[in-house]
């Protein structure tokens, strides 16, 4: 149960309910559902963005208390900047799978999903090949050697 005021408590939440959600996700009984999953996963990515920010933001307000445990407050400063820059970065490269997201939500929309699978292509088939990967010019509809 979210705390709303315990960010250790709250990202322990977090993690294990996206763990929960991996276990979860692994089969949909009903297709039309991965519509509201991506859908609450574009506002979980939104979510992150903010609190990457928001921890890296803590990593330089609070500068003056980093130390090593050697003691050297020089070092500590130096790897609290550090860690905040590499927050965000973080936040910016989870802004580029947001975006990505929501495109997906976007083409997600537009499927109807028929209670009854109709025959397709065989290289259309779930899995059987990288959807990225561009067909044979031979294997394209229409064209011929």
């Amino acid at each position: 149960m979210p705390t709303f005021s315990n960010p250790v408590e709250d990202a322990a939440d977090a993690r294990e309910a996206v763990r929960a959600l991996a276990h979860a996700s692994r089969a949909f009984a009903d297709p039309a559902d991965t519509y509201q999953v991506v859908g609450e996963l574009l506002g979980t990515l939104r979510s992150l963005e903010q609190v990457l920010e928001q921890v890296a933001a803590a990593h330089v307000l609070h500068q003056d208390k980093a130390f090593l445990d050697n003691g050297d407050r020089e070092a500590g400063v130096d790897e609290a900047w550090a860690a905040a820059n590499a927050l965000r970065r973080a936040a910016e490269l989870v802004q580029s799978a947001e975006t990505a997201v929501d495109q997906a939500s976007q083409h997600s929309s537009y499927i109807a999903w028929h209670p009854a699978p109709v025959a397709s292509r065989p290289e259309l088939a779930p899995f059987s090949r990288d959807p990225f990967e561009a067909l044979p010019v031979s294997s394209r509809r229409g064209l011929s050697l």
